[in-house]
């Protein structure tokens, strides 16, 4: 926080800055905030009136892109790589979704389609296949999930179809090659 031009993008001190008393974002401002927070840390009784045992929940706090960012930064978001998150319930959850929604998009991506061309299409449609069956080789994306995001009917047919695309050996296909390059490339 100490050099504003060394930040991410989306971190943003102001909003911790004036909650400590209008401070601004200057050499004097950042010294006082530290300052505030050094009296912070020393003050029980300052520290029960900010309620802060209930701030101590969940796995992080801020948007959905800020989130996203933050499993970026930490490797998780590229290849959806669950050994290293340590999450447990709702937070669990939440940055699963947030994996298999980034594997999805790149997906389409790497498919050259939208959610919304999924629709118009048939349940088993190639492109819809080659999606699902990352999605499963890459996460722990439930069917469920899977067959609502890409139209795919129950949920059921996500293995019926990923099973019969890999019987009839359809993943040595070069159209299938060529979007696992630009699926794994993104």
């Amino acid at each position: 926080m100490r050099h504003p031009k060394s930040r991410p993008e989306f971190l943003d001190p102001t909003g911790a800055l004036e909650h400590a008393g209008k401070l601004s974002d200057t050499v004097d401002g950042r010294r006082s905030y530290r300052s505030y927070l050094e009296w912070l840390s020393l003050d029980t009784m300052a520290q029960k009136e900010m309620a802060f045992e209930k701030m101590c929940r969940g796995w992080a706090l801020g948007s959905r892109e800020f989130k996203k960012e933050l499993l970026k930064s930490e490797g998780l978001l590229k290849d959806g790589d669950f050994d290293a998150l340590r999450l447990e319930g709702r937070d669990l959850v939440e940055a699963s979704e947030l994996i298999w929604e980034s594997l999805l998009q790149r997906g389409l991506s790497a498919a050259g389609k939208s959610e919304q061309a999924a629709l118009a299409v048939k349940k088993s449609e190639e492109w819809k296949i080659w999606i699902a069956r990352e999605l499963k080789r890459r996460s722990n994306a439930p069917n469920a999930w899977i067959s609502r995001r890409l139209h795919m009917g129950v949920p059921q047919a996500v293995t019926v179809n990923i099973g019969r695309f890999e019987a009839e050996a359809k993943d040595s296909s070069p159209a299938y090659q060529a979007f696992v390059e630009k699926f794994t490339q993104q």
